[in-house]
């Protein structure tokens, strides 16, 4: 089934048009990738929001939670300098013996003077101390009050003899006088030193609510962050006037705190929220904040609907691109097929102009080329077809002239042994074996200790002819000698070395040294001479190998770089002639070729 369906796409997409399968190409190779790039960016990019918004919100929650435990702190901390000083527990004595009404009045005076400094360094709103003695103070010190000034109020009962201190809000005194309802308030209740069940005054410090009300409603992240001052579930303050007091307190009681710091997905009428607590030092008391869903995630939806639409303009925009490339692409295409149908026809004289540098471009140019030199081969191949008869000819006269050649050299030997003529009878004999092995009954490999042999009959005739002038020193290991070889390499370059080198001398003669070895990597044949030696320019136009593509030309017999071509062409690159020469001195080449060594004989029945 999966077999069958994947043939029919294949064969679909196989016989569809050439711009069809580029559509489905754009489609499949920029669009399907653009919009996975697009959806994973999204994501990534609202985790990472969402994770800096929250981070952002911390962190001013954190500063207000800081400075709304500050600013209740200052109220404790006045409370506490406030227990430690003598006055305030003479004031609240109720002692009458000791204490005349002079001092009396010196030390309250003292003591509203100790109030009104701490006050203004502390930055508190007021400081006041109720007693329960009926000593008289002036009517100045107001912030002295009998107890019994207070005793029916709601925020007095609430009091029950703890050592620790009391933490009202606004609400818990509504049955207070209005001016009485807008202090977030500390008190302290204070016992006599002697008997520690006695009390004997409560210490109080107030702060205006506005000046808290005004630190939770600054530092909002967001529009609609809700930063709340809480005592136990109960909303002392609010940043945000949109939700009741219920709500919020109902959403809030939904915070369990299992992990400090973390925030908790909560409900809030109906919708997601995310909330987090920390807990201030006065007893039950803590901030909190609530950051609804909508404002953690609408910067994502905006980013998100942003690039859905850069992605639809990019898309539409590159297909119209890409159908403006693909019909131009097409068009010089459709050209070019028409050509080739034309030469598949038999109109090879046709030709096509090459447009644009582009890959298509170049196909059309290279298409033009190639007809071109398609034209050339086929004058090359007549003008080699008339060579090729020559050639033929030539091969025929060739398979004639050995025999005539040899028996024209038996019928000079003769008349030379007739004559008495040992030299020639020698010349002759040289001469006769030296083109035996040469030819080699038409082999093309031979043994190296025939390629020896043929060196020194070519080296034996040069002596006759010039004297004996050349001294000729051979180093030849007995194991490489029935070694393989390609025919007539030592020969040309032994030449080479007497004519070009010995012979260039003003004295005409020198001495010629061939050595060869076998090593682990091949062996080596080095023929060494006195001569004149070559020059740089010598050396690369006659041991540089042919340029790949060229045909080596050589005039009259075997060149040098026509023996380092067939080296290459027999073994390979790692092998060849190598040449050091020294002018004026000596110069040295040398045959590496491989160990090959001659396949043993079958038996013969």
């Amino acid at each position: 089934m999966i077999t069958d369906f994947y043939s029919r796409l294949k064969k679909l997409f196989t016989d569809s048009s050439l711009q069809s399968k580029l559509v489905w190409i754009y489609f499949l190779l920029i669009i399907l990738p653009l919009g996975f790039f697009t959806f994973y960016a999204v994501h990534q990019l609202s985790a990472l929001v969402k994770k800096q918004t929250l981070a952002s919100v911390h962190k001013a929650f954190d500063n207000t939670a800081d400075a709304v435990e500050g600013e209740l702190g200052r109220l404790g901390s006045v409370l506490d300098i406030l227990t430690m000083d003598q006055i305030v527990y003479q004031v609240s004595s109720q002692e009458h013996s000791d204490y005349s009404y002079t001092r009396r009045l010196a030390d309250s005076t003292q003591l509203a003077t100790t109030f009104e400094h701490l006050r203004l360094l502390s930055g508190v709103s007021s400081i006041r101390m109720y007693v329960k003695n009926d000593y008289l103070y002036s009517n100045q010190q107001h912030d002295i009050i009998p107890v019994s000034e207070v005793e029916g109020s709601g925020w007095y009962r609430s009091l029950d003899g703890s050592l620790s201190s009391f933490w009202f809000y606004p609400g818990d005194f509504s049955d207070q006088p209005e001016k009485e309802r807008n202090w977030f308030t500390a008190m302290r209740v204070i016992y006599n030193p002697s008997n520690i069940h006695e009390p004997l005054a409560i210490l109080r410090a107030d702060t205006r609510a506005s000046r808290l009300e005004q630190l939770i409603r600054q530092p909002g992240s967001t529009e609609n962050g809700i930063y709340l001052l809480l005592r136990e579930n109960e909303v002392l303050l609010s940043s945000s006037d949109t939700y009741s007091a219920e709500l919020v307190s109902s959403c809030i009681s939904q915070y369990t705190g299992d992990i400090p710091g973390q925030w908790e997905s909560l409900t809030l009428e109906g919708q997601g929220c995310y909330a987090l607590c920390s807990p201030l030092p006065q007893p039950g008391w803590r901030m909190a904040v609530l950051l609804p869903y909508g404002e953690v995630y609408r910067p994502s939806h905006t980013l998100r609907l942003e690039m859905l639409l850069v992605v639809c303009i990019v898309g539409l925009l590159s297909y119209g691109i890409a159908l403006a490339i693909s019909r131009s692409t097409l068009s010089r295409l459709s050209r070019l097929n028409q050509t080739m149908q034309a030469v598949e026809q038999g109109d090879v004289a046709i030709r096509i102009t090459p447009e644009g540098k582009d890959e298509i471009g170049q196909l059309m140019g290279s298409f033009s080329r190639m007809m071109e030199r398609i034209d050339s081969l086929m004058d090359e191949k007549v003008a080699y077809g008339r060579e090729i008869k020559n050639l033929e000819l030539k091969a025929l006269q060739a398979q004639i002239n050995p025999h005539f050649l040899y028996n024209s050299l038996d019928l000079i030997s003769c008349t030379a042994i007739v004559h008495n003529v040992p030299e020639i009878t020698r010349m002759v004999s040289a001469l006769a074996r030296f083109y035996k092995l040469s030819l080699s009954r038409g082999r093309e490999v031979i043994s190296i200790e025939d390629e020896l042999q043929h060196a020194r009959l070519y080296i034996q005739i040069q002596n006759m002819r010039f004297e004996n002038r050349i001294h000729v020193e051979w180093d030849i290991e007995e194991k490489v000698k029935d070694c393989q070889i390609i025919k007539i390499v030592l020969q040309p370059l032994i030449e080479n070395a007497i004519i070009h080198g010995i012979f260039e001398k003003p004295e005409r003669s020198g001495t010629l040294s061939v050595s060869a070895g076998c090593r682990e990597d091949g062996i080596r044949i080095i023929v060494r001479d006195d001569g004149v030696g070559m020059d740089a320019t010598a050396l690369h136009a006659n041991f540089d190998p042919t340029p790949p593509g060229d045909i080596t030309q050589t005039k009259g017999g075997y060149g040098i770089r026509n023996i380092n071509d067939r080296l290459h062409l027999a073994y390979g690159a790692p092998y060849g002639l190598f040449c050091e020469s020294i002018p004026g001195s000596h110069t040295t080449v040398t045959i590496f070729i491989p160990v090959i060594r001659p396949c043993p004989a079958k038996n013969r029945s």
